[in-house]
């Protein structure tokens, strides 16, 4: 469930078609070490947030169900966006696309945050580790952000191979599929979310 929902979010292979167009005036040595960096920066991202998560919901005192509302609802725009075939808004805009083409170093910005590390993701990574009830359980999402982004990092570098074989048709026919997927994950997210706010309100005896 980690694992997947990471990595449907995070959408490495319909984000290669991205990375090809704001690379494509790069070499091929420093398309690989854009790849590395891009992929490094968007783990540790997600992993800082998945660690310190429960921090910023306490100091802004934000329950967990709120995000899963909040962030499934976030998630779903998101999987619409990819079933329908549009770029998700919620990851980039076109000015920051743009901007990207007059930066030296376009690793952090805007290909890991917020093209792979977006609010989607960022949310998704929070609320799974805080609904992981043993450290066991924390370790496996962890891992799983790892393992993400390892992949991320495979599929950037060989980027050029990946459009050779599927082609613009090709990886949009994924993305619609993992937008389906990522579409179920935030249902679950919602409807667990509200739930239980609707079991804690019924315990505290309000409605």
């Amino acid at each position: 469930m980690a694992f997947t929902a990471l990595f449907v979010i995070v959408n490495p292979i319909g984000n290669v078609m991205v990375f090809i167009s704001l690379t494509e005036e790069r070499g091929f040595d420093e398309r690989k070490r854009i790849a590395k960096k891009t992929a490094i920066f968007g783990c540790l991202t997600l992993v800082i947030f998945a660690i310190f998560g429960n921090l910023i919901l306490s100091f802004f005192q934000i329950t967990v169900d709120s995000l899963r509302v909040i962030g499934g609802i976030l998630i779903l725009a998101i999987a619409m966006d990819m079933m329908q075939g549009r770029k998700p808004r919620a990851k980039h805009t076109p000015e920051e696309v743009k901007e990207s083409g007059e930066r030296e170093d376009i690793s952090f910005f805007p290909l890991a945050v917020p093209m792979l590390a977006g609010p989607g993701a960022i949310t998704t990574a929070i609320v799974l580790m805080e609904t992981a009830e043993t450290i066991p359980f924390k370790v496996v999402v962890i891992i799983s952000i790892l393992l993400t982004f390892l992949i991320t990092g495979i599929l950037f570098r060989m980027s050029e191979q990946i459009h050779r074989v599927l082609g613009v048709t090709g990886s949009m026919v994924i993305t619609r599929m993992m937008g389906l997927i990522l579409g179920a994950i935030a249902v679950q997210f919602i409807t667990k979310g509200l739930w239980n706010i609707f079991l804690a309100l019924q315990q505290s005896g309000v409605g």
